[in-house]
């Protein structure tokens, strides 16, 4: 608090925290988009930061809330971002691997204990900070300073060492070099042999998908209807809400996402934002609000725009967790322009630090953007069109410009939360759901009465142009996207599109695009819910070399060069990320979404069925239906560095990328 209160940069630095990952552990303090001169201010302002925490001790409110966060999320069982028992492998493989006892690691509860009785008897954690922060010698102040000639001194270095290390080379060493790369191609090209390795047969594979349904219907006592959903949840109370958003004006519409980001963080009428985030971490294991735009499968489909807005908690903190629910939703409050200019800031910072390490998703949003009203607005919200939104906001943060966008967070709030467009999802045991109903009532009861549905498609218009761009960034890497459109879920074919994409993926573009072209990753997805098949690669060396490829693609599938058991593999993993296992809350939660943009049991496991019954001749008849490069509008986008962009574009003038900034 005290350095993003400084205002001498946007956001903690990446890195920040404890790191107990290496023998040596560490602990990292630090800002990013500051001054090089502003250092020795941050290290002064961390120094007495932590030697005020030391003298007079910290709040014991700031203590418990700390132990409850620790108690909810190791209780919490997600298969976010990873399987849980990944996670567990992640948590006590750093102490493991230096000579550690793993199974000391997850004794959390003994470990609270002992923590609980230190806290009686002792400043404990003040004296933690004189011996490892204050009292320890071994401390460095560490500054990165963007070098704006990196990239071509780095390229000039290279060169150079090569040259030498040629001019150092015989003609038999040179000779051996060509003989080797050589080789190396033919082992590239060679086709290894899979049938060594255990694998599981179609028939392994249930045609059943797993249903999570509703428990009962919806009690009478409360205003408007609830999902339902009893499960073990390890003690854990989950609150979902969805709020359409298809009615607010177009001109807001830009701005919801950092409604989202700031609605929990700027305070309410009632408390400042530090006090209510006390309050949060005190209480439940988060507060979380995001937008969405989904396509929907009833009624024909259409764009289906929503804020997911929720909590989750302790079922002993049920109550308190819905009074901070109450007062989010009915005393939410912007007016504090200090905290909404420092929320801005952060909310920019983390945007331009994605932009590298999502570079292939957001080159895929930027191509995907005018194939439907979904992907449009999906690239409003989460694309570069969010980043270059924030940019004219936080560039000229006058009082004048705050006020005027705090007036227009407080209008999608005041336009948004209404009783007919607020649905509500209940997850937990039986006792939790059962203390539920009256809080719940009673926020549905305060709901604004204006009748109208957001769950429609909103006012805005789609561009019928299909992109041809190049986005320039910072970057010494490209990532290269190309989209075009096939059918939806409900199509015979779909099931085959999915499967083309994990062949293609695997049997090609891996080959392609990282073994040969030397990029991180190259990539097929086919969306069934757009019904888009996007091609992309991933911190590629090459730009035009790689299109080469997506268009060899297409030759490669309509081709047939693959076996009957590649297909099968391919199967394999189609059904891999439908059975992927959820834990018990996070299912029942993903089964309300699904209900919300109408995706029945019936159609998911008709899918599958069709699926499991695919042949190779099969894939190879979709294949020639829709990967035609001549007969597709397809859409291109590049993000890279300006000058790899332009040398492209040298090599692509009969049909040249059109050039933007980031």
């Amino acid at each position: 608090k005290a350095l993003i209160d400084s205002e001498l940069g946007s956001a903690l630095s990446d890195g920040t925290g404890f790191d107990a990952d290496n023998r040596d552990t560490s602990f990292t303090f630090g800002l990013k988009d500051v001054k090089e001169s502003a250092a020795p201010e941050i290290e002064r302002i961390i120094v007495e930061t932590l030697k005020d925490l030391a003298d007079k001790g910290i709040d014991k409110g700031l203590i418990a809330s700390a132990i409850h966060q620790a108690e909810f999320h190791r209780k919490e069982i997600t298969n976010h971002p990873y399987p849980y028992g990944i996670k567990l492998l992640l948590v006590f493989s750093g102490s493991w691997f230096h000579g550690g006892d793993p199974a000391r690691i997850l004794r959390f509860d003994e470990d609270l204990r002992q923590l609980n009785e230190a806290l009686t008897q002792e400043p404990f954690f003040e004296n933690k900070i004189r011996q490892y922060f204050l009292d320890n010698p071994h401390r460095v102040l560490f500054k990165l300073v963007p070098d704006h000639q990196m990239e071509q001194k780095e390229n000039e270095r290279v060169q150079k060492e090569l040259e030498d290390i040629r001019s150092k080379l015989s003609p038999a060493e040179l000779e051996q070099l060509k003989t080797d790369a050589e080789l190396l191609e033919q082992l590239q090209e060679t086709e290894e042999d899979l049938s060594q390795l255990p694998t599981l047969e179609l028939g392994d594979i249930p045609p059943s998908v797993e249903i999570v349904r509703e428990t009962g219907s919806s009690p009478d006592s409360l205003p408007f209807p609830v999902a339902i959903y009893q499960k073990p949840t390890s003690g854990i109370f989950y609150f979902d809400t969805a709020t359409g958003v298809g009615t607010l004006a177009a001109d807001l519409l830009p701005f919801v996402p950092f409604f989202c980001h700031a609605f929990s963080k700027t305070g309410t009428k009632k408390r400042d934002y530090t006090e209510l985030a006390r309050q949060i971490d005190a209480y439940t294991g988060g507060i979380s609000m995001s937008p969405h735009a989904r396509n929907s499968f009833g009624n024909g489909g259409g764009c289906l725009p929503f804020i997911a807005f929720g909590g989750k908690c302790l079922e002993r903190n049920q109550e308190k967790t819905f009074d901070i629910i109450s007062e989010l939703l009915f005393y939410f409050d912007f007016s504090d322009l200090n905290r909404l200019r420092s929320l801005l800031l952060e909310y920019r910072a983390g945007l331009e630090s994605m932009i590298v390490h999502n570079g292939h998703g957001l080159a895929i949003s930027l191509a995907a953007r005018n194939f439907s009203l979904p992907r449009s607005l999906s690239e409003t919200w989460g694309g570069v069109h969010q980043l270059q939104t924030i940019k004219g906001i936080s560039d000229k943060l006058t009082d004048d410009t705050l006020k005027s966008f705090s007036d227009q967070l407080t209008c999608i709030g005041k336009h948004l939360f209404t009783q007919n467009n607020f649905k509500i999802a209940l997850v937990g045991e039986e006792s939790a759901l059962s203390a539920a109903i009256s809080p719940v009532a009673s926020v549905q009861q305060k709901l604004g009465k204006d009748m109208a549905d957001g769950f429609v498609p909103p006012g805005i218009d789609l561009s019928q142009d299909i992109p041809r761009e190049g986005w320039s960034t910072s970057s010494a890497v490209s990532f290269v996207a190309r989209v075009f459109e096939t059918v939806r879920m409900e199509h015979e074919d779909s099931p085959a599109l999915a499967v083309i994409s994990k062949i293609l993926r695997s049997l090609y573009l891996h080959r392609e695009i990282r073994e040969k072209g030397g990029a991180y990753g190259g990539f097929a997805i086919y969306n069934p819910e757009d019904g888009l098949f996007c091609f992309g690669s991933y911190r590629d060396p090459h730009i035009v070399a790689t299109l080469n490829v997506y268009d060899t693609a297409h030759d490669f599938i309509r081709s047939g060069r693959y076996s009957d058991e590649d297909v099968k593999e391919a199967i394999l993993q189609v059904c891999s990320e439908i059975d992927k296992p959820d834990p018990p809350g996070p299912a029942a939660r993903k089964a309300f979404y699904r209900k919300l943009i109408s995706l029945s049991d019936e159609a998911r496991e008709h899918f599958k069925k069709q699926l499991l019954l695919l042949n190779k001749k099969q894939v190879m008849a979709v294949a020639e239906r829709y990967f035609d490069p001549s007969g597709k509008k397809q859409a291109v986008v590049v993000i890279s560095g300006e000058e790899k962009l332009k040398a492209a574009n040298d090599k692509l003038s009969e049909n040249p990328l059109t050039l933007y900034s980031i």
